[in-house]
């Protein structure tokens, strides 16, 4: 690539554009049909992989070119290898036509990047292209040898006979058929012939599944988890208990999807630093087995689950900023809306005090969490110890639960309540709408705190005409007095040789500047255990 590059400025994409759209129709369609014109389009493309597969991204004269270049290069190989699966394996075998035996597979040298993958195996129709070892397609006429270097047997004649003279005699007839008025076209049906079939190529492989190119990202990615929550076994559990929450997946797709997204809402719990370090392990991972993630999906801080190419996993986006709530509660689900007395048609309308909006952006955020993340926790009264929301009827009770607190905390709005109950309603929905939490509670300086940040911050406009307002001081500095001062006594229990605070299920509030009143508006939070003497000395 590079080499090309210092004799032009490449070809302009859009001047590529029709063309290449009118390529992929047409011979899609000539795929989909069985045919000889289609026999001869799959042996061109698997030829064109043959090209493809040997170029990596560190080798020369390749190293040079610029990162985006060999992503988009990847992906495009990544995809012909998996068209070519799928053709080899999806359309029968044509009427009249020996059948290849139904599930083969031959083998596919390691592509470039170290991932395994497969070469496509016809599981029916003629003419799936067999590739043998590394050194390349099996030429016409090639005698492959069986397991442990035995000739195979020459293929039987017409009348059911076994061919005089072995496999050597087989060979030298199939040369000799190829040796005709068109020597390319014979030459590319051997290269093509069915397992099986006459002239002397190689053998049938046993009957099983087909290979599938993806099974190897899926192993890969496994592994990647199994690392993952051994080097951070202090923030995440041993065992992931999403894994057998969750029904198992079935499929190499549902495996590499459901394991992506596993470690990537992991990841949201770890220390920003090691966050980003296992998002770039991850994004080598993929692409190593061809599946580039985008780049966008890499740069964005609002995706936390980036997606994988041919659909394998879709991008999700929790945005911590929001800019212009009234715009971004458009798109939220209605009964989020009816719960609050708003709708995606007046909430542009409300006044940029109105907190409605954004209750309304980060209820939808907090239900998306909950369904991507089977190992949250959630109180949803102040005498409870947090629940697993893992179970379809944990999560019904979480949403009913929101929305009855949505929809007192939108009357207060509405109905004009007095500013003291207005907080109130408030308050108590901070409790459910941001009070997800962890068994193992996430980082302090996690996605996970930043989120429960963000929602505690909706209160700070509320208080202050109530004449309350965030305790400023930090988590990090609080003693058992500050404990004392500003949570209510059955707070939840986290772990020990841990900070004192660990987590805040409820946000803490204070009388502003000192009055001198009660305390009405104590938060709830995770701390470090008691012991028997007493509290652990606090820092």
């Amino acid at each position: 690539m590079s080499g090309a590059a210092e004799h032009d400025g490449g070809v302009p994409a859009g001047a590529l554009g029709a063309g290449l759209s009118g390529f992929a129709q047409a011979a899609g369609a000539v795929l989909a049909t069985p045919s000889e014109c289609r026999e001869v389009m799959l042996g061109a493309l698997s030829r064109c992989w043959e090209e493809l597969r040997w170029v990596g991204r560190h080798l020369q004269p390749y190293a040079d070119d610029p990162a985006e270049v060999f992503d988009h290069f990847e992906t495009a190989r990544a995809s012909l290898e998996r068209l070519l699966w799928a053709a080899g394996t999806a359309v029968p075998a044509r009427a009249g036509t020996p059948a290849a035996v139904e599930g083969s597979a031959p083998a596919m040298a390691e592509p470039a990047g170290g991932a395994a993958a497969t070469a496509p195996g016809p599981a029916a129709g003629e003419g799936a292209e067999r590739v043998g070892p590394a050194a390349g397609p099996i030429q016409p006429g090639q005698v492959v040898p069986g397991p442990g270097g035995a000739t195979p047997p020459a293929p039987p004649g017409d009348d059911g006979t076994e061919a005089a003279g072995g496999g050597a005699s087989a060979s030298a007839s199939a040369s000799a058929s190829a040796s005709v008025d068109d020597p390319e076209r014979e030459a590319g049906k051997a290269l093509r012939a069915p397992a099986g079939a006459g002239g002397g190529v190689a053998p049938a492989a046993p009957a099983g599944p087909p290979a599938d190119p993806l099974a190897g990202m899926a192993d890969a990615l496994g592994a990647l988890e199994t690392k993952l929550l051994a080097e951070q076994v202090g923030l995440l559990p041993r065992t992931p208990l999403s894994a057998a929450l969750r029904p198992p997946a079935d499929t190499t797709t549902e495996r590499i999807a459901a394991t992506w997204q596993r470690v990537h809402m992991a990841l949201l719990r770890l220390p920003a630093h090691l966050r980003d370090e296992w998002r770039a392990q991850a994004r080598e991972t993929a692409a190593a087995a061809g599946l580039a993630v985008a780049a966008e999906d890499s740069s964005d801080p609002d995706v936390i689950v980036p997606g994988l190419p041919w659909g394998l996993c879709a991008a999700e986006r929790i945005p911590l900023v929001v800019a212009d709530p009234g715009a971004a509660a458009v798109g939220v689900r209605e009964e989020i809306h009816h719960k609050l007395g708003t709708s995606s048609g007046t909430v542009l309308d409300l006044p940029s005090t109105d907190p409605r909006p954004i209750w309304a952006v980060r209820a939808e955020q907090a239900l998306r969490l909950v369904a991507l993340d089977p190992e949250l926790h959630i109180a949803v009264m102040v005498e409870d110890q947090p629940s697993s929301l893992s179970s379809e009827e944990a999560r019904l009770r979480y949403r009913q639960r929101l929305n009855s607190l949505l929809e007192s905390a939108g009357s207060s709005q509405a109905d004009g309540w007095p500013p003291d109950s207005r907080l109130g309603a408030a308050h108590e929905l901070d409790m459910v709408l941001g009070g997800l939490v962890h068994k193992r509670p996430a980082a302090l300086d996690s996605w996970w705190w930043q989120w429960r940040t963000v929602v505690s911050e909706i209160l700070v406009p509320l208080a202050e005409c109530a004449r309350y307002e965030r305790v400023p001081k930090a988590f990090a500095k609080w003693t058992q007095l500050d404990v004392d001062a500003y949570t209510v006594k059955n707070s939840v229990p986290g772990q020990s040789g841990e900070p004192l605070v660990q987590w805040v299920l409820w946000t803490p509030l204070k009388p502003k500047g000192g009055a001198a009143r009660t305390n009405e508006r104590k938060g709830r939070i995770v701390m470090r255990p008691q012991t028997p003497y007493g509290w652990q000395a606090s820092s």
